[in-house]
């Protein structure tokens, strides 16, 4: 008990209580007050968790999501966007980590010689997803097109995650890939009860799902930083 971090306690707590006004009760002013303090109190605890020397790429990710989650607080539709787009940009750094860790793109390597085709191929998606919320679905905001994105480059960065997992078999790559299985079915069965079975217990699911999101980003990022230096 001593070991326990009380910036931890407080994450958990904030985090609970804000699951709990936001996805059980929907009292949506409440969730102000302990939506900040989710991100706070976890960025504390990694930044004194140990004193050796830290991505500055790590801090730019908190950063992004501190500002993305908060943007979620206004419920607007263009700060939804503003906020998926934040998103993207986090996907996109967490992609380059994999990459670099995994070390893909290493000259004359198999993924080096597909990586072109797989950015194509990425382009192409958008491009099609652009097209579809523009013409056949005949709205001219972009929320569809932002959702779409935001899917395509989460399951990308998802199957990545996997395949640095299987490949290194270390703790960062487990806990980064634990990250993203949470998520993924915390948004799976929210979206399961939202639009197609309204089914109580899939919300508590989802929460417990979504809990240990950001416990696992930062256990990800203090294995990282100690494997670098072992390295």
């Amino acid at each position: 008990m001593k070991n326990i971090s009380p910036s931890l306690v407080l994450h958990f707590i904030s985090y609970i209580l804000y699951l709990f006004f936001f996805r059980i009760i929907e009292d949506k002013e409440t969730i102000i007050i302990f939506k900040p303090v989710i991100l706070a109190s976890i960025a504390f605890y990694y930044i004194n968790q140990s004193h050796i020397k830290k991505n500055i790429l790590h801090f730019v990710i908190i950063g992004l999501l501190f500002i993305s989650d908060n943007m979620n607080l206004f419920g607007e539709v263009k700060f939804h966007e503003m906020s998926i787009g934040v998103y993207l940009k986090v996907l996109f750094i967490l992609l380059f980590l994999i990459v670099k860790d995994s070390k893909l793109l290493t000259k004359g390597g198999s993924f080096d010689k597909y990586f072109g085709i797989i950015i194509s191929i990425l382009v192409l998606l958008f491009v099609l997803a652009k097209l579809t919320s523009t013409f056949i679905l005949k709205t001219k905001i972009h929320h569809y097109y932002f959702i779409l994105n935001y899917i395509v480059v989460f399951l990308s960065v998802l199957i990545l995650s996997f395949y640095n997992f299987f490949k290194r078999k270390t703790l960062s790559s487990k806990f980064l890939a634990a990250t993203l299985m949470c998520l993924f079915f915390s948004d799976l069965f929210s979206v399961i009860n939202s639009y197609y079975f309204p089914f109580r217990p899939l919300v508590y699911i989802s929460c417990l799902s979504e809990l240990p999101v950001y416990y696992f980003l930062i256990k990800y990022f203090i294995n990282r930083d100690l494997e670098k230096i072992k390295s």
